[in-house]
């Protein structure tokens, strides 16, 4: 007789809460997947089957408020201010040089491969400073084959970036110039300005009456509003309350993008489209070979490592999906009598160790200031410290965010912002037993630019989730 085990799995992507509920042993239909798969652990929840936890995992508002204005000062330092008078000072990839350390004619598998990049301006004169947002990249189309690099910056304009050679064969190295370090400063700097760059629109429903009013996570009205508050983690979305309609009759809501911009004429300049995402080094490729030598090889980044996985598609997978709390991007009108934050639902699930629950924030966070992604944050990492607090079994995974286009509403939605909550996320989580979809690797692996990545980056991404999972 089969041993039916039921997995309780909850998962929070982008904007959706999802749950499946899967019977294990199912002899009637299974597949193998063959996939490449990359792994990232933070302190990964199946090394100690007792997560460590605060016995009093209670947080106070003010203690939030503390965390988020350390937290913030921590980016601040990370980013400081970089005005400039004129593009010729700003770092320009055609005048920087990237060179190899230690060339060789041949190198082997598992080698480590250095570069030096010394950062230039567009008069030929070496940068004092760094910051500039960098994303290092190794392929082998031939192989279907790609990895990340990693990028040091040393903070005078000089940086090191270092790529494992996982596999052998033919293999080009890239590295951009997505915005210079003043141009990354200016992203920053304008981010935290304003909450209006997208806007809300409710729409309200009484009898046969309907009216929409303006709603955003900050409204400067002096009409009536409605307040729509998580009296536990103090988040709050608002909206203008229509003539002789309650708050409750809020039932959907859609939203557009503000014409306003916080960035000025002249630094508009630094993101036209000749400006971001250039290639620093040029026709770079190397020849890796297998050698006699046994090495050590770190697959955490490969996006070559192969797994083989038996998953039941048996009939017996319970799917719910809701979506999360605001902000909730979306041109296309979507319902908000269901919407609840995440937290919320998490104190909600009981756990125990066949529930996996798995978190994803970000894209539509990088309109806002940096603090409404954080306080998301910070909420969450309560609820699931409390989570693990009652069930210490429970499996707990964050799914980062992926980069997306490089050309689109930059001042909006440039991965100079994902990556920016992608360290902020990791910072605020590092102190729990978690795993990690690393999806911001994943997508620089694979090379793609779109918000919403193709099946064969997703399915990796599955299957990632399935490893911890099985």
């Amino acid at each position: 007789m089969a041993n039916h085990k039921s997995l309780l799995v909850l998962l929070f992507l982008l904007a959706s809460w999802i749950t499946f509920t899967v019977f294990k042993n199912s002899t009637k239909i299974w597949t193998a997947l063959r996939l490449p798969i990359t792994l990232h652990h933070w302190n990964l929840v199946m090394n100690s089957p007792c997560p460590e936890v605060p016995l009093h995992p209670v947080v106070s508002s003010a203690e939030t408020e503390l965390r988020i204005k350390r937290i913030t000062g921590k980016l601040d330092q990370l980013i400081p201010p970089r005005p400039f008078t004129h593009m010729n000072t700003t770092t320009s990839a055609a005048h920087s040089t990237a060179t190899i350390l230690h060339p060789r004619d041949a190198y082997c598998r598992g080698d480590r491969l250095d570069v030096v990049l010394e950062g230039r301006d567009h008069l030929g004169r070496r940068k004092e400073y760094g910051g500039d947002f960098l994303r290092a990249r190794m392929s082998s189309p031939a192989l279907k084959a790609g990895a990340s690099g990693n990028v040091t910056d040393y903070n005078n304009g000089t940086y090191l970036v270092s790529f494992t050679l996982f596999w052998e064969g033919w293999v080009s190295l890239s590295l951009l110039l997505i915005h210079p370090s003043e141009g990354a400063s200016a992203l920053w700097r304008a981010r935290n300005q304003g909450y209006d760059r997208v806007i809300f629109t409710g729409q309200f429903a009484s009898g046969t009456s309907h009216v929409d009013t303006d709603c955003a996570l900050v409204l400067n009205s002096s009409t009536e509003l409605c307040e729509y508050l998580d009296a536990q983690d103090q988040e709050a979305f608002y909206c203008v309350r229509p003539p002789h309609m309650p708050c409750a009759a809020l039932t959907h809501m859609h939203s557009k993008n503000k014409d306003v911009s916080y960035l000025s004429k002249q630094e508009w300049s630094l993101f036209e489209r000749s400006n971001v995402g250039v290639e620093i080094m040029e026709k770079n490729v190397i020849s890796v070979s297998k050698c006699n030598t046994l090495k050590s090889v770190d697959l955490h980044e490969s996006g070559k490592f192969q797994h083989q996985l038996a998953v039941d598609l048996d009939k017996n997978i319970n799917i719910q999906w809701q979506k999360h709390g605001y902000p909730l991007i979306g041109s296309l009108t979507y319902s908000v009598k269901e919407i609840e934050y995440i937290a919320r639902v998490i104190d909600r699930t009981g756990g125990e160790k066949n529930t996996v629950i798995v978190i994803s924030l970000g894209q539509h966070f990088r309109p806002f200031p940096i603090d409404v992604f954080i306080r998301r944050a910070l909420n969450v990492h309560k609820a699931v410290q409390r989570l693990l607090l009652r069930s210490p079994d429970t499996m707990v995974i964050i799914k980062a965010e992926n980069i997306r286009e490089m050309h689109g509403d930059v001042e909006r939605f440039s991965d100079f912002h994902g990556y920016i909550q992608y360290l902020a996320l990791k910072e605020i989580f590092q102190d729990l037993n978690v795993g990690l979809i690393d999806a911001w690797d994943i997508t620089i692996a694979y090379g793609t630019k779109s918000v919403h990545p193709p099946q064969s980056v997703v399915r990796n991404e599955v299957n990632i989730l399935l490893n911890y999972i099985c």
